[in-house]
């Protein structure tokens, strides 16, 4: 039975030691980084503490013990996800991910075939995908968003060509964070490439949806198959596990065509003196070396707690707090505030107090104990949508409640009522 969530209350927030260590904070960082409950900081001090092995090991109870809490977190995730068990792969972030997705797919572009991205994409989505204009010469077009930021089928029929090979966006970017209908861009996308993609210039046989699931994972339910994408991935620190674990996911018969991006122990079959080796297959063709076991045993935790208070429940509690903000902001804050995704349908607003740079309101906050985020949230090309060189985010989780709201709002008006000088508490 999941807990029923009252943005009236904290009724999570005992569970996370955050705010025992930081009773005066208030955090509207998660974008950034999500808390980690109790439950996922035992988990991996227990990796330390009672295992401390390398599930490489086999030979003795303990590794085979260790080895079964690696590989259950495996199959936890792939049950999360929709997906088959093989076709989750353990790396160190979702950085990583989109760089080892790019690296895999490189040999197989050519010359002037076209990968399409958005302007509001993360760097580490964009950048994997520059780097092959200079390698492979390949071409970068962008989709069109509407003001709010979300993509169109309108928009997509502007740029898919037969050249096109790779679509790749984030279901929520970390910005404006409105939720792009993934399935219904993804059934369009491939209904374009069965006709005008030809199999013998690319030997997948149709465009490839790349899907950044770094700002969707903890907030909407996931569902790869369903969306008939080809990869996705997302770091673990974004929804409530550690910091250094990640996995990306992509279609099994599309992995074991990829080279992986690090070679080391573990992800060989045979090596032989003339020089050449053979890879096993997906997952562990990827997992090269000593993986984060602790990051994984803490990855594991996180999936079951978030799956303990149910994703529709967050979802929910989202809604409803973001709500609440902009009722707020602009009840209290009048014509001081510019926000720019007041119709954005996920837990983030950005805004800027007008006339004042972002990064002296986020300071300012700072020193009113509320923890905020200013500047382009490594989405370098926002500023082209929104017409702002920078903002101000704010993000929330379930351990947030109109309380916290509150104090927020009380501390910009602190800020504009003194002459809307926000640099006064520093000098």
């Amino acid at each position: 039975m999941n807990k029923k969530i009252n943005i009236n209350d904290n009724t999570f927030k005992t569970d996370f030691p955050f705010f025992k260590n930081n009773p005066d904070l208030v955090y509207l960082d998660t974008a950034a980084s999500s808390l980690k409950p109790q439950i996922v900081i035992d988990a991996v001090s227990d990796y330390y503490e009672k295992y401390c092995i390398n599930p490489h090991s086999q030979d003795y109870q303990l590794a085979v013990k260790g080895n079964d809490i690696f590989e259950d977190t495996r199959k936890t995730i792939s049950k999360f996800i929709n997906s088959n068990e093989n076709e989750i792969v353990f790396c160190p972030s979702a950085t990583f991910a989109y760089n080892q997705i790019a690296f895999g797919l490189e040999k197989y572009l050519q010359e002037n075939d076209e990968i399409l991205l958005t302007t509001l994409e993360h760097s580490s989505l964009l950048l994997p995908f520059y780097r092959l204009i200079q390698t492979k010469k390949i071409k970068i077009k962008f989709i069109e968003t509407n003001k709010q930021g979300f993509i169109t089928v309108k928009s997509l029929k502007k740029v898919l060509t037969p050249k096109t090979r790779i679509v790749a966006f984030a279901n929520i970017n970390n910005s404006l964070a409105i939720e792009n209908d993934t399935e219904t861009l993804t059934n369009f996308i491939k209904e374009y490439g069965k006709k005008n993609v030809k199999s013998d210039n690319w030997i997948f046989k149709n465009i490839l949806v790349i899907i950044d699931g770094a700002q969707s994972i903890g907030h909407i339910k996931t569902d790869v198959k369903n969306w008939n994408i080809d990869f996705f991935g997302f770091s673990g620190h974004k929804v409530f596990g550690p910091t250094g674990i990640g996995v990306f996911w992509g279609k099994n018969e599309w992995l074991n065509m990829l080279d992986p991006l690090i070679l080391g122990g573990g992800m060989n079959g045979d090596i032989y003196e003339n020089g050449k080796f053979n890879l096993l297959n997906s997952p562990y063709r990827f997992e090269g070396g000593t993986q984060n076991i602790a990051g994984v045993f803490g990855l594991g935790a996180a999936i079951k707690y978030l799956l303990n208070i149910g994703i529709e429940n967050i979802r929910n509690h989202e809604i409803l707090l973001k709500k609440y903000a902009i009722e707020q902001l602009t009840a209290h804050l009048g014509n001081n505030i510019e926000i720019y995704n007041i119709d954005g349908n996920s837990s983030n607003i950005i805004f800027n107090i007008k006339k004042v740079f972002a990064q002296d309101v986020a300071n300012f906050l700072g020193t009113q104990n509320i923890c905020v985020r200013s500047g382009t949230y490594c989405a370098k090309l926002l500023p082209n949508i929104i017409n702002a060189e920078v903002t101000i985010r704010l993000s929330f989780y379930i351990y947030n409640c109109k309380k916290d709201i509150d104090l927020l709002v009380i501390s910009l008006k602190k800020g504009i009522n003194e002459g809307g000088d926000f640099l006064n508490e520093f000098f």
